[in-house]
């Protein structure tokens, strides 16, 4: 009878320690999965908002005086300093009135160990639209002294490698590389006499589906 009982007792031991490591289990996972979720979605607004921050230090460089600040939250000094959009000037003759720009991040998963990430993001930045800094035409394209019109510079659109890094708690874009050129559809929503404010977003100015 001993002997039963003893055996009776382990196995009610063995049976409880069963379900504590399940439970331990099932906690780890959903635990796992719900900070896996977090970085997940972190990354993918960082990405967004740090392409809409990106074109708008582009297309207005002197209208937000805390652009700089900005682009550091989201973007490495390597990115910034060899970044030929943030670093150029070919819209230094233009008044930029109005653009449309749709940024696309392919599924991925950040688990919450991962300092570092490689994503895939579409970026389209189109019907850019402004007012020359010396002559106006009817159309708002610029006139050249020579007669000859000119319209901003066409965006380079396409499918990007991006990379990101992770310092502390905080995802920063380190270096982007072009994988195929994309051209846009175009959208017909752009009005190029409008004037809005490069961070109305309600205007039309940034518009991601």
């Amino acid at each position: 009878m001993a002997k039963e009982s003893g055996i009776k007792a382990a196995k009610g031991i063995l049976y409880v320690l069963s379900r504590i490591a399940i439970a331990v289990v099932v906690i780890v996972i959903a635990v796992i999965a719900f900070y896996t979720a977090m970085h997940t979605m972190n990354v993918e607004m960082v990405l967004k908002d740090a392409y809409t921050a990106r074109a708008e230090a582009v297309l207005f460089p002197d209208k937000e005086s805390s652009s700089d600040e900005i682009l550091k939250r989201m973007f490495t000094d390597n990115f910034l300093n060899n970044d030929t959009k943030l670093n150029g000037n070919g819209y230094d003759e233009f008044d930029i009135l109005n653009y449309y720009q749709r940024t696309e991040v392919d599924s991925f998963i950040i688990w919450p160990w991962e300092d570092q990430a490689t994503v895939k993001v579409t970026d389209l930045v189109s019907e850019i639209t402004g007012t020359p800094l010396d002559m106006i035409a009817e159309d708002g394209t610029i006139i050249s002294a020579e007669g000859v019109s000119k319209k901003p510079p066409e965006w380079q659109n396409g499918q990007y490698e991006v990379k990101l890094l992770k310092s502390g708690n905080t995802w920063k874009i380190d270096s982007q590389k072009l994988l195929k050129e994309i051209e846009p559809e175009p959208t017909g929503t752009v009005a190029p006499s409008a004037t809005p404010s490069p961070t109305d977003e309600s205007a039309g100015l940034n518009t991601e589906e």
